[in-house]
């Protein structure tokens, strides 16, 4: 069988009582696939069915997308980890079954890093860029979903329940420079150069600011500061008592 590559960045992030929709694009051979059909279900951590092998829809490009409604993510369901969505995707008569985990959460986590943070940083950042890119949006994006993913796989929490989201700034900054400045040197097809140091230098830097990050974080799911004068950094000692295992996917409020 074929394996074709799910776009799954990170886990899914469902907001409680919102309309809301799901997307999944499959990858082969540097194209985007457009499949004949899809159904989308969604499992709660016990394994029963919020919804079932419902019709999804399929643009122009392939993008699969399934729109959920409030009375689907209701307040009914607990809050946290251990949700799971499954999608059946049909491409050239065959059904291949892709899977992302998911999370139901009151509230997202945004970045706060955009073009102009990069640009205050370093000015001719601007006529720097290649021609084809209106934006560095590309290597800002990747740069959040590493440092998500990098939090969570750490142990150090989990994104959505951060109540600081400028705490992220200067760490986002300097991975997005790292990225912007990787790709440059890459483009150079040189052993060393400046944008090589200065990829380097970002690198270093966004390691320290992830060593010494703190923010307030909502342990609860209260939807608030538990205490504004508590700040979290590193692995907390709920996730060493629970090696291997998330805990809140019972938390209700």
């Amino acid at each position: 069988m074929t394996p074709y590559a799910g776009q799954i960045k990170h886990v899914e992030l469902l907001e409680r009582d919102k309309a809301q929709t799901t997307l999944l694009k499959v990858y082969r051979n540097n194209s985007q696939i457009i499949p004949s059909s899809a159904t989308y279900s969604l499992k709660k951590p016990n394994g029963d069915y919020i919804l079932e092998d419902a019709t999804a829809n399929i643009d122009v490009e392939g993008t699969i997308s399934y729109n959920h409604t409030t009375t689907q993510i209701s307040s009914d369901l607990n809050l946290g980890e251990g949700y799971l969505q499954e999608w059946k995707v049909t491409i050239e008569s065959v059904e291949h079954i892709f899977r992302r985990t998911s999370a139901i959460v009151l509230r997202r986590l945004y970045p706060v890093v955009s073009d102009i943070d990069l640009t205050a940083t370093y000015s001719d950042l601007q006529d720097l860029r290649p021609s084809n890119l209106s934006s560095y949006q590309t290597y800002i994006d990747e740069a959040w979903y590493m440092i998500q993913n990098k939090i969570r796989n750490n142990g150090n929490g989990f994104g959505y329940l951060v109540m600081s989201p400028e705490a992220f700034r200067q760490a986002h900054i300097n991975l997005s420079l790292y990225l912007i400045f990787r790709d440059f040197h890459s483009s150079l097809a040189q052993t060393g150069g400046r944008y090589l140091e200065l990829a380097q230098e970002h690198y270093k830097m966004h390691t320290h600011d992830m060593e010494t990050m703190t923010w307030q974080y909502d342990e609860n799911h209260l939807n608030r500061t538990e205490d504004g004068k508590t700040r979290t950094r590193g692995q907390s000692t709920i996730f060493l008592s629970r090696s291997g295992h998330y805990f809140r996917y019972g938390r209700r409020r």
